[in-house]
């Protein structure tokens, strides 16, 4: 995503989060702290506090720029004219958005991390933004199903909700295992599943 920035300090901040956003996306966002942003991106404490209230504050803005990432990686870029074709690509961009954008290192979902580091600690500003990010994914990704039903590319005999839930658990399970699992074409097999299962809710206009 190309910015622009006016300063040196809108400069820091950016660095600080895309740093961040790398680390969590290998190591989970409950390891941020202050002390270990500091190490990141080789600046002082006070440096990186000046531009964060708290801890909490840090992790919510890394989760909010991984969310700006995404909309301007994935989302953007899934367009297409056919409302089918849109939501297929938009599975393909969403499985692998963070190891396409940071190539060098062993990255995943750092959404995915989040939620299930975060789901069952008590209540915080981190645990309620990690819980309304996801559903803001799921909202979008339901509202494509949605598009698809209304104009006649897959059934409304199943709720879009449900379509969408099925299509964001084989996502979930692809982004877990994709790096873990001893399967070298983990792409394709994703690719496969996400084809025939849409292929069973699809219209036959013929």
């Amino acid at each position: 995503m190309e910015l622009v920035f006016r300063n040196k300090g809108e400069r820091t901040r950016l660095e600080i989060l895309k740093q961040s956003i790398i680390y969590s996306s290998q190591y989970g966002l409950a390891d941020i702290t202050i002390g270990r942003v500091s190490k990141l991106c080789n600046l002082s404490r006070t440096d990186v506090i000046s531009h964060f209230e708290n801890k909490e504050d840090m992790q919510i803005a890394i989760l909010q720029y991984g969310e700006d990432l995404f909309r301007e990686r994935v989302i953007k870029t899934a367009w297409r004219e056919d409302p089918l074709d849109h939501l297929i690509r938009l599975i393909e961009n969403w499985a692998d958005w963070t190891s396409e954008m940071f190539k060098e290192h062993q990255v995943s979902c750092p959404f995915i991390k989040a939620v299930v580091e975060f789901q069952n600690r008590p209540a915080s500003k981190v645990r309620t933004f990690t819980i309304e990010q996801q559903n803001r994914l799921l909202n979008y990704l339901t509202h494509r199903v949605v598009r698809c039903v209304e104009q006649k590319k897959l059934t409304a005999e199943i709720t879009s909700d449900a379509i969408a839930y099925e299509l964001y658990s084989l996502y979930l399970g692809h982004a877990i295992t994709q790096h873990t699992a001893p399967i070298k074409t983990s792409d394709t097999l994703f690719k496969n599943s996400v084809a025939r299962l849409l292929k069973q809710y699809q219209v036959n206009n013929n």
